[in-house]
């Protein structure tokens, strides 16, 4: 069995396959605060709270964009697996191991999570394609028909946006992250949701559409071939609002995460 941790700026996500099956998965605040000793703790609980063998867990692999989390999640998993898990790293972008990669002589360096993303949803299409991840930041990673990831977007996630208001005003207040009646605000409630839900959509739908045509500009792959996944935790709130994805994963990362370790640590 392997162990995977996939450690975000908000969330720890980590999971247990049994072949190419999640049988159990878990998700944890990320803490800078606290030690290996005490997510150990938390970990080694809800595995065995999930009737799971550790005996039969043999390996382990890391990504991580949190670097103050990455030590204590080795100690994590060593107690968990017995070895020392395998931490991914951007320069994988360019080993030729994994069937994505970054562009020759590209100077970008692409997170570990988005490049787990990309592997899984060409493992998915074999096409190109656009993964479109909510999370703390909402990002679009786009990988051509040939297996090349051509570029990333970067925006504020959902919940950052809402908190922001909130943090930097003195009377918006924390809402709901649903779609509003109408875009016509009625209350402040509705005048966020309206705001952010609604702005949020116009973003993605415009953005998925752009980056369509950049990469057609770029590669000659027709904008109309390419597949958009989208994925994390905050996909269900445009998930009902919106036609443009094709598919909606949200254990795309873990399963990119397995097949990095199918690469590099055999499965």
């Amino acid at each position: 069995m392997l162990f995977v941790v996939d450690i975000g700026n908000t969330n720890v996500v980590a999971a247990v396959f049994d072949g190419n099956n999640i049988i159990h998965q878990w998700r944890i605040a990320s803490d800078t605060r606290r030690t290996g000793d005490e997510y150990t703790s938390v970990v080694l609980t809800l595995i065995r709270d999930a009737g799971i063998d550790l005996k039969k867990i043999d390996k382990a692999i890391i990504s991580s964009v949190v670097p103050d989390l990455t030590g204590p999640f080795v100690t994590v998993a060593q107690r968990v697996c017995g070895k020392r898990p395998y931490i991914m790293s951007s320069s994988l972008s360019f080993s030729g191991i994994l069937p994505v990669r970054l562009p020759q002589g590209s100077t970008h360096e692409l997170g570990t999570d988005l490049l787990c993303n990309a592997v899984s949803a060409w493992n998915m299409f074999h096409s190109a394609n656009i993964v479109v991840d909510f999370g703390t930041a909402l990002t679009l990673t786009v990988t051509d028909s040939s297996g090349i990831i051509q570029g990333v977007d970067i925006a504020p996630g959902l919940r950052t946006a809402v908190h922001s208001l909130a943090t930097n005003t003195a009377q918006l207040p924390i809402v709901p992250l649903e779609a509003p009646p109408s875009s016509l605000g009625a209350t402040t409630k509705e005048a966020i949701q309206a705001g952010i839900v609604l702005g949020y959509k116009g973003l993605v739908e415009y953005l998925v559409k752009q980056v369509k045509e950049d990469l057609e500009k770029l590669t000659g792959d027709s904008a109309s071939s390419v597949k958009v996944v989208a994925t994390g935790g905050l996909n269900s709130v445009l998930k009902p609002i919106t036609d443009c994805f094709q598919v909606v994963d949200k254990e795309l990362t873990l399963k990119g995460l397995k097949a990095v370790s199918d690469c590099v640590q055999g499965e």
